[in-house]
């Protein structure tokens, strides 16, 4: 019986050690404000945390862009919705989205731009201000940050999404006409 006990809690212990090592870290991690017009004269800041326990593979990036070129952005969120969880997206006092696409690349001056989809529509604006919910789904977000670490992200709906082959990166369309939804991004791993 003896034998019997210490071989379980010899396998209980072995299973625990497992789990432990298949648990992903963060790669990278991110702190943000969204900012929300609390009345005509007063800016609020609603705090927002992106981590992303990993990279999307080149396969998913590639067949994420063939999808989004052929059949659209209705095709993209449909393949979009087969990924695992790569990450999140958590606001303060709101809800915690799941991130299915992480995409970055380099930026020429040391920066870094970063590429987030999710499959469900992303919302920053507090209880308060949802029954004034932007028309737009916003589905994709897309992060430039400086050599530094600081920067501002922007969102949109599928619908504006662009495949630059080139740069092998599915970005906004227009990012420079784009809303700014999020401030004071910082990219928390450069600390």
């Amino acid at each position: 019986m003896r034998r019997a006990t210490v071989i379980l809690f010899l396998l209980f212990a072995a299973s625990l050690t497992m789990s432990a090592s298949v648990r992903r870290d963060t790669v990278a991690r991110f702190s943000a404000r969204s900012v929300e017009m609390s009345s005509q004269a007063r800016l609020s800041f609603r705090h927002v945390d992106i981590a992303i326990s990993q990279w999307s593979t080149d396969q998913d990036h590639r067949l994420l862009a063939r999808t989004l070129l052929e059949k659209g952005s209705v095709g993209f969120i449909d393949v979009l919705c087969g990924y695992p969880a790569v990450g999140t997206v958590a606001v303060a006092g709101g809800g915690e989205f799941v991130i299915r696409y992480a995409w970055q690349m380099p930026d020429r001056d040391g920066g870094q731009r970063i590429y987030l989809a999710s499959d469900q529509p992303i919302v920053l604006a507090g209880p308060e201000f949802r029954r004034f919910e932007q028309l737009d789904r916003l589905y994709f977000m897309e992060l430039r940050i400086d050599r530094h670490g600081d920067g501002d992200a922007k969102m949109s709906d599928a619908i504006r999404l662009s495949v630059d082959e080139s740069r092998n990166v599915i970005e906004l369309r227009d990012y420079e006409r784009r809303p700014l939804q999020l401030v004071m991004v910082h990219d928390e791993m450069v600390d």
